[in-house]
């Protein structure tokens, strides 16, 4: 773990390096900052609640979802077309998660599905043709459900099931005071 957490600290140190040489305003950064929450948001709620949720979903979620906000952001491909049409419809299932996961914290799993279908549907009426001309939105809300869409594929493909009971014994309480014999208590 140590290792880990030391190899992480180089390269977002080198990574926060090289974004500060790019002298971009911080517009652009929150932006981006927004579209990697965008990305994660997803698989984070999932996984705790849904015992599905493998690692290789998670990370492959999370890089799918930033790849595809970065093309559309920086528009690395024409959107045009039926690339523009793929990238709506990505950020149309994206509000649909938004929406969903908003009306779950609040009311619950069943009023959040239902919520988020109906904002789905609206979203593919009224979104599209209309999300292609801002770019911004369109990108950020295609991190939320490319994230989404690849975390419940990759998930549904393996019959790997995570028991929510072995997290006590995987991470215990690190702090643990030695038991003090009930005789050396008076």
């Amino acid at each position: 773990m140590m290792l880990i957490g030391r190899g992480t600290m180089i390269v977002a140190t080198a990574a926060g390096l090289i974004f500060a040489s790019f002298k971009l305003d911080i517009l652009v950064m929150l932006v981006f900052v927004g579209a990697l929450w965008g990305a994660i948001v997803f698989p984070v709620i999932a996984s705790v609640f849904w015992n599905r949720v493998t690692n290789t979903a998670f990370t492959s979620a999370v890089i799918v979802g930033l790849l595809l906000f970065c093309v559309a952001r920086f528009e690395l491909l024409p959107i045009t077309g039926v690339t523009a049409l793929f990238f709506e419809i990505l950020a149309s299932v994206g509000a649909a998660v938004v929406i969903g996961l908003m009306v779950f914290g609040f009311l619950g799993r069943k009023i959040g599905m239902v919520a988020a279908a109906i904002t789905l549907v609206l979203m593919l009426i009224f979104a599209t043709g209309f999300l292609r001309q801002y770019m911004v939105l369109l990108a950020s809300l295609t991190a939320y459900g490319a994230s989404t869409v690849v975390c419940v594929i990759i998930s549904l493909m393996g019959d790997e099931h995570f028991d929510f009971d072995l997290i006590k014994q995987r991470v215990g309480n690190y702090d643990k005071k030695s038991e003090i014999p009930s005789s050396l208590k008076s």
